[in-house]
């Protein structure tokens, strides 16, 4: 029987407070893993703490996002080189404006840290979980220089050009939720050739055109198979088939 891969959640996230427990069992129950991305150091060492228990069901991905841009680059290198064994891969990190508006040294200041992430990601040997909203170009500018196992462009946002320019780069897409009602979202897919497609929730996200506008759980996930394998024209069973080999070679890991 498959696993399914939620490949990108926040487990950590202040809003999964108190559900923590139901989450995880959830995971087991539904034979779902849930990559748990991180926002900054504090989220990072909470995911740390997390395997103990749960590291049957979570992967623990260790980060700073752009809207983190501020973190101590220092200090999480500390973190990583401490516990680089049991983390299985960098991410949330990328690049976007939104956080800076109009302020250049802003962007500079995320781009200086998304680049100081993947020379941790290259030099440790793992996947990254990035983040590319609004700057699609800028981060596919930045991946060339590096040496990377394998880099998910979570929640693609990019049109169908960025799209293809990310194919030829090997990056891997991920799709979400919003597959059940975004037509825009169903054509991109159908241009991803199929060994670079996975799925997310992207929890605690909440999606007001779907799911009641509920926080994502990582139980949403095979409403989000089903759409995906309607897409591409084939049955639902060799869907996750196809994404669990996807996420095994993305994360490098035998699930």
């Amino acid at each position: 029987m498959s696993v399914l891969v939620d490949t990108h959640i926040h487990l950590t996230d202040e809003e999964f407070v108190g559900l923590l427990q139901p989450i995880m069992n959830m995971l087991r129950t539904l034979n779902i893993k849930a990559v748990s991305v991180s926002m900054d150091i504090v989220t990072s060492t909470k995911n740390m703490e997390l395997i103990s228990s749960d590291g049957d069901v979570m992967i623990p991905f260790v980060g700073i996002h752009p809207q983190s841009a501020n973190e101590s680059k220092e200090n999480f290198t500390d973190l990583v080189s401490k516990n680089v064994n049991k983390i299985a891969g960098i991410g949330e990190i990328g690049l976007d404006r939104k956080y800076v508006s109009n302020d250049e040294d802003g962007y500079n200041r995320q781009k200086n840290v998304f680049e100081h992430m993947l020379a941790i990601a290259e030099r440790f040997d793992k996947p990254t979980s990035i983040h590319s909203r609004g700057s699609v170009d800028d981060v596919l500018d930045i991946l060339q220089s590096y040496k990377l196992k394998g880099n998910l462009l979570h929640w693609f946002t990019g049109n169908k050009k960025q799209l293809r320019r990310a194919i030829d780069m090997n990056c891997y897409m991920s799709y979400g939720p919003i597959l059940v009602y975004s037509k825009d979202k169903r054509s991109l897919l159908r241009d991803t050739p199929k060994e670079l497609v996975l799925v997310e929730t992207d929890g605690p996200v909440r999606y007001t055109s779907c799911f009641e506008g509920k926080t994502a759980l990582p139980s949403f996930l095979p409403s989000v198979v089903f759409i995906l394998a309607k897409t591409l024209n084939i049955n639902y069973e060799d869907a996750c088939d196809i994404l669990m080999q996807n996420s095994q070679r993305y994360l490098d890991l035998v699930l």
